[in-house]
């Protein structure tokens, strides 16, 4: 299952406050780049639709547990492995810990 990442910008548009950007980012549903000075020094930044965001960070989830099923694989292929139930006992042990805390 392949989901393909698109980031639309809205290009060469004034924007005159943030409450503007806002309400082209509603109306457009596109991410919106933002180029600023600050102080004198560039600035650049992203408004991202809540819902892309969302998805952004499920994505990034769902990468970082691939690779940790990968890196389990490894170490038990490699003989390296403990037992579940080892590792359960652990993670309660911790769990009492942190609650007692």
């Amino acid at each position: 299952m392949s989901r393909a990442v698109t980031a639309d910008f809205v290009l060469s548009r004034e924007i005159e406050s943030l409450d503007d950007a806002l309400r082209l980012l509603a109306e457009s549903r596109r991410s919106i780049l933002l180029e600023t000075t600050v102080e004198g020094k560039p600035a650049r930044g992203i408004l991202v639709d809540y819902g892309a965001y969302r998805e952004l960070l499920q994505r990034l989830e769902d990468l970082e547990d691939l690779h940790a099923m990968r890196e389990a694989e490894i170490e038990y292929r490699a003989g390296e492995g403990r037992p579940f139930s080892e590792i359960v006992a652990e993670l309660k042990a911790e769990e009492e810990a942190n609650v007692s805390s």
